[in-house]
């Protein structure tokens, strides 16, 4: 088995202990025999970067997700997104955002150090490669052991991936989430979290992403208006939004009693309703 290298990785981040979760914006440079092959790859908003990192461990069969939390249990490298593995291989979906000089690949979210060997390039499609329906484990623990900060970055990562943009409703849905979340004390994500959404589709689309909640797999209800509903084991948040700001900025910088007026049912409540 032979692999050659068909570019580098030029990032501001040399170390791997330096690397945020969500990654950085870097540039891929594509060596000049290859350069013939990014023709037309400009089409795509996201492409599928394969790379090599050649400083990890291969030697490692189980290891934890460190950069959340050194208290989470060790699992199997094959259940893990970590770099430590048999065969280094990287795998992600990065954006596009532009092609310099017809060799050099302008990329958000790369996590990948400066100097990483590059090992193919692929469009992303939608239609093939995007499951939503698929699961994955209760990330309950995690989140808790994440801070403010990365918490939110997830979020706006899995609310853009779906919607496309961050946008105002977008980052509404967001601060929606961060305290729906918080008050059931559990990620959103999971089986026994349903939502009922109101009527703005930037904030539906957001949190649909968010939660992966469908009507197919009966986590999600549509009922028009300002209100908006997480339903979780034995409680429920209930949240009024007020007029959604102009600026995203405004919005992650505000009190969220500005934004929205959150209402908190308890066991009992819930049957009586």
């Amino acid at each position: 088995m032979e692999l050659s290298p068909i570019g580098l990785v030029h990032s501001s981040i040399h170390c791997r202990t330096d690397m945020p979760v969500q990654g950085v914006d870097a540039e891929i440079e594509i060596f000049l025999d290859y350069a013939g092959a990014l023709a037309g790859v400009e089409e795509n908003s996201h492409l599928i970067l394969v790379c090599w990192m050649h400083e990890a461990d291969r030697d490692v069969l189980k290891a934890v997700a460190r950069k959340v939390s050194d208290d989470l249990p060790e699992k199997g490298v094959f259940s893990l997104r970590s770099p430590v593995r048999p065969n280094p291989l990287s795998i992600s979906v990065v954006r596009l955002r532009g092609v310099r000089d017809g060799r050099f690949l302008l990329l958000e979210n790369v996590d990948l150090i400066d100097g990483t060997p590059v090992i193919d390039l692929k469009p992303y499609q939608t239609g093939w490669d995007c499951v939503f329906s698929a699961t994955g484990h209760d990330r309950t623990d995690k989140i808790r052991k994440m801070s403010p900060g990365e918490y939110r970055a997830g979020l706006i990562r899995e609310a853009v991936n779906y919607h496309g943009e961050l946008c105002p409703g977008v980052a509404v849905a967001v601060r929606v989430a961060e305290a729906a979340a918080r008050v059931l004390e559990r990620d959103l994500a999971v089986p026994q979290v349903s939502v009922t959404l109101g009527g703005d589709p930037c904030i539906t689309d957001a949190l649909i992403g968010i939660t992966g909640a469908r009507p197919g797999n009966r986590r999600l209800r549509c009922q028009g208006g300002t209100r908006y509903v997480f339903s979780g084991p034995g409680k429920e948040a209930v949240f009024y939004l007020g007029a959604v700001p102009e600026s995203v900025d405004a919005i992650f910088a505000a009190e969220e009693a500005s934004l929205f007026d959150c209402r908190v049912r308890s066991p009992v409540q819930l049957i009586e309703k």
